[in-house]
């Protein structure tokens, strides 16, 4: 349980430092990146809330919440990408 715990924390860790990289290079993109920044902003969010939820929560949802929160980090993960790739 806890090397669950600690994947999704070093996951969460390595998308921040990535978020805070792009932030910086954010201010001189076109409006068609910042658009796509903004909705990963919203879901960045998501995950922050559902992260801080499953530590506080782990055993009773272990599954589901590891799904939803897998699949976030890894839209989250395209969408930085795709951002990159644009810049």
């Amino acid at each position: 349980m806890m090397s669950t715990k600690q994947n999704f924390n070093d996951m969460v860790e390595k998308l921040r430092e990535q978020r805070d990289d792009i932030n910086v290079k954010i201010h001189l993109a076109n409006m068609e990146v910042r658009d796509e920044w903004q909705e990963l902003e919203q879901k960045w969010g998501q995950l922050v809330d559902k992260t801080k939820h499953f530590n506080k929560e782990v055993e009773p949802t272990v599954e589901g919440v590891h799904a939803a929160i897998s699949l976030l980090g890894e839209e989250i993960k395209e969408g930085y990408r795709k951002v990159k790739r644009a810049l």
